[in-house]
């Protein structure tokens, strides 16, 4: 028997409420939260107000009872930790995993008359350079006399890393004498420096070609300049390409350099002077607004000149970038939890991403937990005891969303028993309506709520 045209009808209406339906629920699943996610949800409910109509009518007309319209929700999947920059740091194709070799390399210009070029062994004692590149120091770090106790690039790089990047001993040469500075470019600078060691260590250079390819890259050999100007602001500068030439009678052999030498000076600091060496493995500077997120990250701004110790870690997204670490992805649902604990050897995935359908990978917030009291000797200048908030977007270096009112770049630490104001992507729209931090079920883990 035919279906009565009215309900022929109904089944009609009620097939395309439920198509629509469909369609205003996945685009809320895409819609951040704001306005237009009000308006979505409200526009959903009156449907399903509607189809609830609709099947009510169809009962009193006596229509069989139709089949509850399928609603399909396209499954959500978290972009992959490649997608977010995961291992994305290289130089010269290879990530810093495993040994790299380091080379301090000390150079004395000639005295001008004004006390502009010290003899670097009237600042430190020669063996300084060796403790600060190799050694194995015992907390507190100084470089006051007579307990002069430097940190070590070893050490910082094998703990940033959980374990997986170390240097190992090219050595510690000179000082060499380099003769007249006088008012070189940037660039001459540098090529002088560069041609210098060409010229000083040949065979060390050669043997440190390890993929034979006759060009030493940053991927091979990393290089700390200490020259002994006075004024010297340090920095990361690529040497172009500079031939050294090894002598095998009766026959000579000439390969390239091609290497990004980090430079500092005398008086340079160490975090200084492990924030330039970390460019030769591919860091990038973090100098936002606000307080240029320092000492919140190596990479953030601190003192040229400062002859002292300070130590703080990278922050979480250097690490990632690295393949330092491998933090939780958690996608930021209308009504979520996470739990934030110190990154380590141990717990790889103790950061965590929130990432939101709407921006999946291109856009996101990188929580990570980190304190001055932890088991990190060195973090111990980290200026607090939370987590940090960094807000990561293509068009800007990543920074820091400060305590208590997500100061773009500044350094306040967000504590346990503090909510953040909302937090907004950069068009302005609101990420999520603001994070709830208490303390986790573990001692030193933190719980975000929303």
């Amino acid at each position: 028997m035919p279906e009565p045209d009215v309900c022929r009808g109904l089944r009609n209406r009620l097939r395309d409420l439920a198509t629509e339906l469909q369609q205003v629920l996945g685009d809320l699943l895409n819609e951040p939260f704001g306005a237009g996610r009000v308006t979505l949800q409200e526009r959903a409910d009156l449907l399903q107000e509607r189809i609830e109509d609709t099947r009510a009518q169809m009962e009193d007309a006596g229509c069989d009872p139709p089949r509850p319209p399928a609603v399909h929700t396209p499954p959500v999947t978290a972009p992959t930790l490649d997608e977010f920059g995961h291992g994305s740091i290289r130089v010269a194709g290879r990530t810093a995993l495993g040994p790299r070799p380091l080379l301090v390399v000390l150079l004395e210009w000639d005295d001008d008359g004004t006390d502009g070029f010290p003899k670097i062994s009237s600042v430190h004692e020669l063996d300084y350079y060796e403790k600060l590149a190799f050694g194995h120091p015992v907390p507190p770090f100084s470089t006051s006399e007579p307990a002069v106790n430097p940190a070590s690039l070893t050490e910082y790089v094998q703990e940033c890393s959980a374990g997986r990047f170390w240097f190992t001993r090219a050595g510690v040469t000179g000082p060499a004498a380099m003769g007249v500075f006088g008012n070189p470019s940037e660039a001459e600078h540098v090529r002088k420096v560069a041609e210098r060691m060409a010229g000083l260590f040949p065979y060390l250079l050669y043997s440190m070609d390890s993929d034979a390819s006759s060009v030493v890259t940053s991927d091979e050999l990393v290089v700390l300049v200490v020259e002994n100007h006075r004024n010297r602001w340090p920095a990361n500068r690529y040497t172009q390409s500079v031939p050294f030439t090894l002598e095998f009678f009766p026959f000579s052999l000439t390969k390239t350099m091609q290497l990004d030498l980090a430079f500092a000076g005398p008086f340079t600091p160490f975090y200084q002077i492990a924030h330039e060496v970390t460019h030769s493995l591919g860091t990038v500077d973090m100098y936002n607004p606000g307080t240029m997120n320092s000492l919140l990250t190596l990479m953030g701004a601190y003192s040229f000149t400062s002859n002292d110790q300070t130590v703080v870690h990278l922050d979480a997204w250097h690490k990632m970038a690295l393949g330092w670490c491998e933090p939780q992805r958690v996608q930021l649902s209308e009504h979520g939890t996470a739990c934030v604990v110190e990154i380590s050897a141990e717990r790889p995935d103790g950061a965590v991403i929130l990432w939101h359908p709407s921006r999946r990978a291109a856009e996101y917030f990188l929580v990570e937990r980190r304190r001055r009291t932890g088991g990190r000797k060195y973090d111990a200048d980290f200026p607090g005891d939370g987590v940090l908030i960094w807000h990561i977007d293509p068009s800007r270096p990543p920074m820091h969303r400060g305590a208590p009112d997500l100061t773009p770049g500044a350094n306040g630490v967000w504590q346990a028993g503090t909510r953040t104001p909302p937090l907004t992507w950069t068009d302005g729209t609101v990420a999520v309506a603001g994070l709830e931090l208490t303390d986790g079920p573990d001692a030193g883990a933190i719980t975000l709520t929303w």
